[in-house]
């Protein structure tokens, strides 16, 4: 039995970013998210933040595809001028979109740990499973 072709990085990119907005959306009055998405709000602002994508060995980065924050939401930007870069986990990525209604429904299973050591937060989840700097 032969497996699927991955996805580009950019496009599972995009699929990861609209799951992310979603939940974000979806709960953004939240008592719990208010304070997060705030913050993010205002740390990503007028910044683009290169995302390297890895495989099973974070050193091996397969793509890096730059995003930033515009009005509430994480899109991809087609001109990169990174301030900084993150790496993402191309596992931990397609687990989010193949199951994409229980990420929104429940944005406490999204790993924000990334963001949130980036902006001076304590992480909740301990180290990232998906996410690693």
């Amino acid at each position: 039995m032969s497996t699927p072709a991955a996805k580009p990085g950019r496009n599972l990119m995009i699929e990861y970013l609209d799951v992310c907005n979603a939940a974000s959306e979806a709960h953004r009055h939240s008592v719990v998210y208010k304070p997060i998405i705030a913050a993010y709000d205002s740390f990503f602002v007028n910044r683009q933040v290169g995302i390297d994508i890895y495989g099973s060995d974070p050193d091996e980065i397969e793509t890096t595809v730059t995003i930033r924050l515009v009005n509430g939401m994480f899109e991809v930007v087609p001109v990169a001028h990174p301030s900084f870069h993150l790496k993402l986990g191309r596992r931990y990525m397609e687990d989010v979109v193949a199951h994409r209604a229980e990420y929104i429904r429940h944005p406490e299973k999204l790993d924000w740990d990334w963001l949130k050591s980036r902006i001076g937060m304590k992480p909740h989840h301990g180290p990232a499973h998906g996410a690693n700097m």
